[in-house]
């Protein structure tokens, strides 16, 4: 602990706590921006555009960009919050409790408390996807018409009809990669504490 502000730890631990209050601060926005479209939304105007199978344009044209600026900040943020975090969690281990720490220890960690790891994956898939390969097209998945309930979607490809599912990526598994990477955060804070404990324990043995 003497030498905490001479490695890395100290560094990554203000990163992880920067990043940590950003994720919310950009759950937040997009869910703003959702209610500001909802209220755009006009009914029969959206079941005309569904029966022409066009597509519904908004008075500002330049919205439906914002809530993708939004949209594509979050794997951005959750994937890079999730590799300092690793990283840390590395640099903690071998600096402060002597011993390594694999990312295959922390995965199956999660696995034994529980938490579905699928959302690790997808998260990969997708930043890599809009990082590297495509930028996503916003569309809306109307869940019923009276009243209008809509999902957001992001089209992972240029395509009329979307029909095939990895062809696109609804909001709900946007928030089940949110919800995955929070309660794997809680888990892994759980643990970390017990081998600090068992850590002590031992040095006063």
């Amino acid at each position: 602990m003497k030498a905490w502000g001479e490695t890395p730890l100290r560094e990554l631990g203000q990163a992880i706590g920067t990043k940590l209050t950003m994720l919310p601060v950009v759950v937040a926005r997009v869910n703003r921006q959702i209610q500001f479209l909802s209220e755009q939304l006009d009914e029969s105007r959206v079941d005309r555009c569904l029966n022409r199978g066009a597509a519904y344009r908004l008075c500002d044209q330049s919205f439906p960009f914002e809530i993708l600026v939004d949209l594509d900040s979050f794997p951005f943020e959750s994937r890079s919050t999730y590799e300092i975090v690793g990283r840390f969690l590395k640099g903690f281990f071998s600096h402060i409790l002597r011993r390594d720490v694999s990312q295959e220890e922390l995965q199956a960690l999660l696995k034994v408390e529980g938490i579905d790891t699928q959302w690790i994956q997808e998260l990969r898939e997708n930043r890599i996807l809009f990082f590297h390969n495509t930028a996503p097209c916003l569309a809306i998945y109307i869940l019923s018409k009276a009243p209008l309930r809509f999902e957001l979607v992001l089209l992972k490809k240029v395509a009329r009809d979307a029909t095939t599912p990895g062809d696109r990526l609804h909001f709900d598994q946007l928030q089940a990669i949110y919800h995955g990477f929070a309660s794997s955060l809680e888990a892994l804070q759980r643990w970390v504490i017990m081998q600090v404990e068992e850590f002590e324990e031992k040095g006063r043995a």
